[in-house]
């Protein structure tokens, strides 16, 4: 049989490929003319700019980084290690070599905002976020900013900069001689000169789709794989914003990067943007009951329904509350990240029913507001968990270096007979469906499974607290009109003197908790007195 009779079924291919033919060689149809031929989606303005104007236009403020946006903090790791070791082999390298190698990606601010304008059109459920980042990018164009840096921030910010105005030495080749250690000031006119006009290739991308700028600088820098959630972090939605802001409140930052530094760790390390990881992960457990998949997350970075802003802000007070109350004293190697998502977890349960449908499971719930002693309330949370976590009836003792199991009247002899080396106890050994093995993982089920198995233990917290008010029942902040009339007529009726003409009013007058809410006061009228506005304010939030 030959080849040909092979393709017998295609006897009409011939026929078919010269239509084909045809159809590729004919102009296409109803294409407007701004169409035709390639479809651009950024358009991209390319510069040279030298060393002076890039490390002035840094100092002044006119090159920006918007929220660290598209930074990826393992390379800025690097560039801080070792003694700037790469900074200053970056610069050498630059000095050295004749001509422009250089490239830098900029991003024009007024693009920025014209899009920001265009997705609040778009997207007006989330107008109050788009408004945001919006409100941040007019500031800094107030101030003076002209471009948002891309690429190319580690090489200005930790190389550029420094070498320029910090006083970091460089290893140079200079009037024939090798410096070690040069500094820029160090250098003598001619050679400063050289410096100064250094040219670089700048990109600028003036307009188009600013969502391919996450895509070109993804391919920029494809040498260095970028894991899901780099991806994720840096899509330029309003949730990624404010998952940043959540991030970047100075007290929230303390606690991750400070406090709780060693927790970090695999996935959810520093400089893979592990902190922000989290806290979308946390996002997506109030939205859904569980902290998500790769996919889902995206998907949740691009959400647009009228919950997400409410959630942000919830998610942004509950940090924030955290941080500002959190028992340091209570950091031990054993307190895992797993611990701080408890944490935040049973949280949400007192404060968010609505919301962490097993808060209904509580015997009441609570406003930040009626938490009048925080910090307490978070340490005996923490401990209750560790209790729990701890108990060894929920774990399976075995011999050491064996596979047999014990019982625990055994594993208690053996111990009480000085054997106790012998025994192993361990959580990885914990009994299927105890509070102690729903931490091996941290799926649905597990999350489910640990507020259920908690709600009992968080039960009786609430009524130590209730019973010590460092949680009460009602809102300090929440003054009834009935309280408001009887504060003024206490006002009206008080001894201060004064004349019978210039009767006494509440106008420019404000109520003021006499005890601070802060410090266990309520609102009731006997805690309630009406001050001048002035000296109001001048206490500030109580």
């Amino acid at each position: 049989m030959t080849f040909q009779e092979d393709l017998s079924p295609l006897s009409n291919g011939e026929e078919a490929a010269n239509n084909l033919n045809q159809t590729l060689a004919t102009e296409p149809k109803e294409i407007k003319p701004q169409l035709r031929g390639l479809n651009y989606d950024l358009g991209v303005a390319t510069v040279l700019y030298t060393f002076d104007q890039i490390t002035m236009a840094k100092k002044n403020g006119e090159f920006i980084c918007f929220r660290e946006w598209l930074q990826r903090e393992e390379q800025t790791k690097k560039w801080t290690a070792s003694k700037k070791r790469a900074a200053r082999s970056y610069l050498q390298s630059v000095f050295q070599t004749l001509g422009i190698t250089e490239e830098f990606l900029l991003c024009d601010i007024n693009f920025l905002i014209r899009d920001i304008d265009k997705q609040k059109e778009s997207q007006p459920k989330l107008k109050r976020l788009w408004d945001k980042m919006l409100k941040w990018l007019k500031k800094h164009k107030d101030l003076g900013a002209k471009y948002v840096i891309l690429d190319g921030q580690n090489r200005i910010n930790h190389a550029l900069v420094p070498f320029r105005y910090d006083g970091l030495g460089i290893p140079l080749g200079v009037n024939g001689q090798m410096y070690g250690d040069i500094k820029y000031n160090e250098l003598d006119d001619y050679t400063r000169q050289q410096v100064n006009e250094r040219k670089f290739r700048v990109s600028i991308i003036k307009g188009g789709d600013v969502t391919k700028v996450v895509d070109k600088l993804i391919n920029i820098n494809d040498g260095e794989p970028w894991g899901d959630h780099e991806r994720r972090d840096v899509l330029w939605t309003c949730v990624s914003f404010d998952i940043k802001e959540i991030a970047a409140h100075p007290k929230t930052l303390s606690l991750h990067q400070k406090t709780l530094k060693s927790k970090w760790t695999g996935s959810y390390a520093i400089e893979k943007k592990g902190i922000t990881l989290f806290i979308a992960e946390m996002l997506h457990f109030l939205r859904n009951g569980d902290k998500g998949s790769s996919s889902s997350l995206t998907d949740m970075y691009g959400a647009s329904d009228e919950k997400i802003d409410k959630q942000l802000d919830y998610l942004n007070e509950l940090f924030k509350f955290v941080a500002s109350h959190f028992p340091k004293e209570l950091v031990s190697k054993n307190f895992t990240k797993e611990t701080y998502r408890n944490l935040l977890m049973y949280m949400m349960m007192l404060t968010n029913p609505d919301e962490v449908t097993r808060g209904k499971n509580l015997i009441h719930n609570f406003k930040f507001s009626q938490i009048t002693n925080p910090k307490l309330l978070l340490k005996r949370i923490i401990e209750s968990h560790n209790k729990k976590f701890g108990n060894r009836e929920d774990i399976v003792p075995f011999k050491r270096k064996t596979n047999i199991s014990l019982t625990h009247e055994q594993a208690y002899q053996m111990e009480k007979d000085g054997r106790g080396g012998e025994v192993v106890w361990s959580n990885t050994n914990a009994k299927p469906g105890s509070y102690t093995a729903h931490h091996s993982g941290s799926s649905k089920n597990d999350l489910e499974a640990r507020q259920n198995l908690f709600s009992s233990d968080l039960n009786l917290i609430i009524e130590e607290c209730l019973n010590d008010s460092t949680l009460v029942t009602t809102d300090a902040r929440s003054i009834t009109s009935n309280d408001r009339l009887v504060a003024e007529l206490k006002y009206m009726e008080s001894d201060d003197c004064y004349e019978e003409e210039d009767l006494k009013n509440v106008i420019d007058k404000e109520l003021d908790h006499d005890i601070s809410v802060k410090l266990g006061g309520d609102a009731s009228f006997e805690n309630l007195n009406f001050i001048p506005k002035e000296d109001n304010r001048r206490k500030g939030a109580n």
